[in-house]
């Protein structure tokens, strides 16, 4: 997002462009008898993020152990307006007097200030996935109840009253829903399930709203042979879907692929794939970002168009959720340490050349590393940042941290916009 110039309040402009030029004289004096030339103020954060987040609430974990390790996860955020949706693994949040209330594995605060919100929905099982459309939140899972009433791995509310919606009645979904991607005519469902609404779907589905309530697209039924974890939609002709699997309706597909949007789910061109799980996506203008897993891990740029690999930037730990503020894709990670530049290997363990980056770090679209360094820890496990999103220029993360830049800050931040 680009910042906004202030609005000059009570300053006659041309006193105030008088001031700033010979401010900006002085400054140009200073660096010629110095032999020095100082940054633009822009470069020194990134794209105008904080590096400390808003002490906000957070997400407890009080039976967090060595072998229960995704206990209090966030597994996915969603921003619509002045609300931030939070999904994951947990079961309460609390803030930082100690206040502690029930919230079952989706909840929502204040997208400005981190304030715990009235949306308490009952459901019985995790939460793994988040989308919005037509005034509906879409919530993607392995849960069988919501309110008491049968929703079987899908359910929708309504936004506005926070109400279980009864235009998406309980589609029996056999098997968890782990990516949700909506626009004005469907919802796209991936995950690891084998039938929806009684059809049988291998980890895709599509959705369409007929007669008020939304059904299962017959027609739309690509066959995915492991995990979707993640769906962009970048046209009403073209889905990206990325996860597990390596061939989609028989055809080779490594980890991503591109699907007719429309009636037909036509496997479509993608150039060039990635050796290891894509654990997230975001879509940007004409690029699509994606968070890659395998030995070390890999943040990259594609073309949203064909599929072809613009850039690729290495981290020493899974790369594991991917967002983009302004026009600066931000990556969440298991690591701690960055490739020197993009394009250039690096081992997960030995001696290659590294930057220090904790579990978060920032790009320009061109990928070049940007300065921002926020410095997420965790004495809970070193399993990091597992779900980005971003909004009004605002940065938010979740996942398994429990410190940010020295201060304590469990499992969700708020990166404001400065």
């Amino acid at each position: 997002m680009v910042p906004r110039a202030s609005d000059l309040e009570g300053r006659p402009i041309s006193r105030f462009r008088y001031r700033r030029r010979s401010a900006v004289a002085l400054v140009a004096a200073i660096a010629v008898l110095a032999g020095y030339s100082a940054p633009p103020a822009s470069a020194s954060l990134g794209a105008h993020v904080a590096q400390r987040a808003l002490h906000g609430w957070q997400v407890p974990a009080p039976d967090w152990t060595p072998s229960n390790k995704e206990a209090g996860r966030v597994d996915d955020l969603l921003r619509a307006g002045r609300r931030l949706y939070v999904a994951g693994n947990f079961t309460q949040f609390a803030n930082h007097a100690g206040r502690i209330v029930r919230r079952t594995y989706v909840a929502s605060v204040r997208a400005g200030t981190g304030r715990i919100g009235a949306f308490a929905p009952r459901i019985d099982g995790r939460v793994f996935a988040l989308a919005k459309a037509h005034g509906l939140l879409f919530v993607g899972g392995a849960f069988s109840s919501v309110n008491g009433h049968s929703r079987h791995n899908l359910a929708a509310f309504n936004m506005r009253t926070g109400r279980l919606s009864h235009r998406l009645r309980d589609l029996h979904i056999r098997g968890a829903v782990e990516a949700l991607a909506a626009t004005r005519r469907a919802v796209y469902v991936g995950g690891s399930f084998s039938s929806v609404g009684g059809l049988r779907r291998a980890k895709l589905a599509k959705l369409t709203a007929r007669g008020g309530r939304y059904r299962v697209a017959r027609g739309w039924r690509p066959r995915a042979n492991g995990m979707v974890r993640a769906i962009v939609v970048v046209s009403s002709r073209r889905v990206v879907a990325g996860g597990d699997f390596t061939a989609v309706s028989g055809r080779r597909q490594e980890h991503i692929v591109a699907l007719g949007g429309g009636r037909r789910a036509r496997v479509k061109r993608w150039k060039n794939h990635p050796r290891a799980s894509i654990l997230d996506l975001a879509k940007a203008g004409k690029a699509i970002y994606a968070a890659e897993a395998g030995a070390g891990g890999t943040a990259l740029k594609y073309g949203a168009r064909r599929g072809k690999q613009k850039w690729f930037y290495k981290t020493d730990g899974n790369v594991q959720a991917v967002t983009v503020v302004g026009r600066s894709p931000v990556f969440g990670m298991h690591g701690d340490n960055v490739a020197p530049r993009r394009n250039r290997s690096m081992s997960e363990f030995g001696h290659s050349r590294r930057i220090e980056r904790h579990k978060l770090f920032m790009l320009t679209k061109k990928g070049k590393l940007r300065r921002w360094n926020p410095d997420l820890t965790s004495t809970a496990g070193v399993l990091g940042v597992w779900a980005l999103c971003a909004g009004g220029g605002n940065v938010y993360a979740g996942g398994d941290f429990t410190m940010v830049h020295g201060r304590r800050q469990e499992r969700l931040a708020i990166f404001r916009h400065v």
